[in-house]
């Protein structure tokens, strides 16, 4: 074992033993075989110097893909891929990424609850159900159409523009376990900063409002939905799946050079929100709906829509709405299922893009138990290079078991487990 500066790495070198960020806390572990890809996340850790073993670098360039026929004949491939185009470079990229990982070990039903079958009359899967709208379904949701008033408060004083640090801290340290929180975040791998963070005033100034605004928003909601009874999903499969596509939204949009990364990464985080809303309002429809996904090749957004009236998608922006939250987050609920080029901004591309790579990556679900098929439009508009796709698989999981013990850590018995 030996000391070695991260930019002079070369792919394929082991890490001898493991990386801790600035907190002491674990980032990597050691055995990880370094990749060009890595290097940012070395970067936004502000971690310059690792141990490598003694052993010569196995290769000088990332891992090759592995050949199509083999990854048609993959279980994990034909289980998680369904009938998607492996011709299109996206799908056979993300194959070869899945495999080269060795994800996708679960049954497709782990992820699910059963509850009792409806009695009486024709079965589930055959029978008709009046539909209902979006906005018919959250008008039912009492409390949760309404965010926590600190969400307000906050966003009153951010948009105040008399306003300084001084005064959202103020407002924030009305609620000390949203302050800790956020100041918990400000100290984690999402950021890498040299120094601790020691109050919620200094954050404000470091992080920057209106990237503040939108993590106080995750928060908010996280803690919104605590403690719900979703009945068809575990919420620790849920939470995982959301946490993995926010990182994997907020790691494309930094590649893209947005100027709010975690804008992207909150609209990640919820994207699926409508799911748990539909499961736990209306659980006959959604298990019908879950049960001819999980039967047939039609994917969950259309078993909804058949079954219930509407999607997922559609309940979530409606309950955004609801939540009088800005457009851009009810854009990407809406249509990141949705395939056309009306129906994709770069912002609901990068949703769709996210959700696709983390739901391949295995790390937990909605209820879909294989990818939706890739919107060729949305890929354009995102106008990154295939080789994004590996890094971002890569910072996904380097980055989640940080992310659930930020935002999850006090979420009860259903906060998903720490292995990612």
């Amino acid at each position: 074992m030996r000391p070695a500066k991260v930019q002079e790495l070369a792919a394929g070198q082991v890490i001898a033993s493991d990386v801790r960020n600035a907190l002491g806390e674990v980032v990597m572990p050691a055995g990880t075989v370094f990749g060009p890809r890595l290097h940012t996340l070395f970067k936004a850790w502000n971690i310059a110097e690792v141990n490598v073993a003694e052993d010569e670098p196995t290769s000088s360039s990332s891992p090759p893909s592995l050949p199509l026929p083999s990854l048609l004949r993959s279980p994990r491939i034909q289980r998680l891929f369904g009938n998607n185009d492996f011709a299109h470079p996206v799908i056979a990229e993300l194959a070869s990424v899945v495999e080269r990982l060795a994800v996708g070990s679960s049954s497709a039903n782990d992820h699910l609850v059963s509850i009792p079958a409806a009695t009486g009359g024709a079965s589930r899967g055959q029978r008709a159900f009046i539909p209902v709208t979006a906005e018919t379904i959250v008008a039912k949701v009492g409390v949760l159409a309404s965010l926590p008033n600190v969400y307000f408060r906050v966003d009153r004083a951010i948009n105040h523009p008399a306003s300084s640090s001084a005064d959202i801290g103020a407002v924030l340290r009305q609620d000390m376990a949203l302050t800790a929180r956020l100041l918990r975040i400000g100290n984690s791998a999402f950021y890498g900063f040299s120094r601790r963070v020691e109050d919620i005033d200094e954050a404000v100034r470091i992080i920057g409002t209106r990237q503040l605004h939108d993590l106080v928003l995750a928060t908010v909601v996280l803690s919104q939905f605590k403690g719900m009874d979703a009945r068809l999903v575990t919420m620790q499969s849920f939470w995982q799946h959301s946490l993995a596509c926010g990182i994997a939204a907020r790691a494309i949009a930094k590649r893209r050079r947005e100027n709010n990364i975690e804008r992207f990464f909150v609209a990640g985080l919820l994207h699926d929100i409508g799911s748990l809303v539909l499961y736990q309002q209306f659980p006959e429809r959604a298990q019908a709906a879950l049960e001819r996904h999980l039967q047939t090749d039609v994917g969950l957004e259309d078993a909804e829509r058949s079954t219930v009236g509407c999607d997922h998608g559609a309940v979530g922006a409606a309950l955004m709405t609801a939540w009088t939250l800005p457009q851009f987050f009810r854009e990407a609920a809406l249509n990141h299922h949705s395939s056309g080029h009306r129906s994709h901004t770069p912002g609901t591309a990068v949703i769709h893009l996210a959700d696709l790579i983390s739901l391949s990556l295995d790390l937990g679900t909605n209820g879909e138990v294989r990818l939706p098929h890739l919107s060729a439009p949305a890929w354009e508009l995102v106008g990154l290079p295939l080789s994004t796709i590996g890094g971002v698989a890569d910072e996904v999981f380097a980055l989640l078991e940080e992310a659930q013990r930020m935002f999850l850590d006090d979420a009860g018995p259903d906060r998903p487990s720490s292995q990612a």
